[in-house]
């Protein structure tokens, strides 16, 4: 029963980044990608998409 939770995990994270990858090429809005990522929080860390880090960094420096 733990090994489906995990490949679920893993497949839910595995689409968000290629969903990430669409919002680097600019395929996608930020609000969009960052609209999908609040949908499947609970399911993942989304602290580990761009942009989250960016943001985390732009707010560093003040």
């Amino acid at each position: 029963m733990n090994m489906i939770k995990a490949d679920k995990e893993n497949n839910i994270f595995g689409a968000l980044k290629l969903i990430e990858q669409l919002y680097l090429d600019g395929e996608i809005p930020g609000h969009v990608f960052r609209n999908i990522l609040q949908e499947y929080k609970d399911d993942v860390c989304i602290a580990d998409f761009t942009c989250y880090k960016k943001e985390k960094q732009e707010g560093e420096g003040k």
